[in-house]
């Protein structure tokens, strides 16, 4: 009996040790397909999006192919858009997919380190050359374009309203009129003063802290670009996105805004994308499970440019509506 136990024991050993490889094969391999994942889109977009050819050389492209990546700020919170799976460690949803097609038409990979953001700090990520773009929602405005340049627009967006679930009397955004409205510093301020000049903003600087205000009961609502509202309402049952929109803003790739030639790069990819349907398939794939609503048509790129007159989209310009 003496002489069978290390026997006994290494095989004990060796099936423990088979057992965990199996497991962790399957959570690696087998991630849960759930709506806003990318799951079904990412491996094969990315197999089928373009790498750019004669590129004109720039500061930021050289730098990028010295670095061997995309260096880009992004969220790692957005489901839908942006969201780092935590099984994995890789970024998923629309805006990813986006971030690693642009790697790819850059440097024939898919190559990028991604750099976290708020939104007080994406332009000095830009100007001090800790990121090489900013994929994130990243709403175009006359002010922010003396700034940074942008690539696009790739999309546009209206503002949606996220309330504790039963909340009533908000039917439209004039309701928001005489209440505390939670937000974060910036354009949806300057959203809100024009449909309900007497709201009072109680403004956060990060969303998860506007998020926990709400719940907290310290305003009546929360507001911000359609991405954001929709993306969090999946995360917490608790809450509830109202079944309007107001406004239209187009959002775009921030760039570094002394390389003029790299925006014109990037709007070449964003063209191609849409061209090839990419866009199409990913927002189909990532976002629409989410609004319960089609693809709309995107943007054509090339109108945001260095121009801060076109910071607006025309009214005829197709958005991005969420629904319920």
């Amino acid at each position: 009996m003496t002489l069978r136990r290390p026997t006994v024991l290494a095989a004990a050993i060796a099936c423990a040790a088979a057992l965990a490889a199996s497991l962790t094969a399957c959570g690696s391999s087998e991630l849960p397909d759930k709506p806003g994942g990318g799951a079904k889109s990412g491996g094969d977009l990315l197999s089928r999006a373009p790498v750019g050819q004669d590129l004109p050389s720039t500061p930021t492209l050289e730098r990028i192919r010295k670095n061997g990546h995309l260096t880009a700020a992004t969220s790692d919170t957005d489901p839908g858009f942006s969201e780092k799976n935590p099984l994995n460690g890789k970024y998923q949803g629309f805006e990813a997919d986006l971030t690693a097609m642009l790697a790819k038409y850059l440097l024939g990979k898919p190559e990028v380190k991604h750099v976290s953001i708020n939104a007080d700090t994406r332009e000095a990520l830009l100007q001090n050359g800790t990121a090489d773009a900013v994929v994130s929602t990243y709403k175009i405005t006359p002010e922010r374009m003396r700034k940074v340049a942008f690539g696009g627009p790739y999309m546009n967006l209206g503002q949606a309203v996220l309330v504790r679930k039963g909340m009533k009397g908000i039917d439209k955004a004039a309701d928001l009129d005489g209440r505390k409205v939670i937000t974060t510093a910036g354009p949806s301020v300057e959203s809100l003063k024009k449909v309900a000049p007497h709201a009072t903003p109680v403004i956060f600087q990060t969303i998860s802290q506007c998020l926990q205000a709400l719940r907290d009961g310290r305003g009546d609502a929360f507001i911000n670009n359609q991405a954001v509202i929709v993306a969090r309402a999946q995360k917490d049952t608790a809450l509830e996105v109202l079944p309007f929109t107001f406004g239209s803003a187009s959002y775009g790739i921030g760039l570094p805004k002394d390389d003029p030639k790299f925006r014109e790069i990037v709007d070449g990819f964003l063209r191609t994308v849409e061209e090839q349907g990419l866009w199409k398939q990913s927002w189909k794939d990532n976002v629409s499970p989410l609004t319960k609503q089609p693809v709309p048509e995107p943007p054509k790129p090339g109108g945001a440019g260095g121009d801060p007159s076109a910071a607006t989209p025309p009214a005829s310009t197709p958005t991005a509506s969420t629904g319920s």
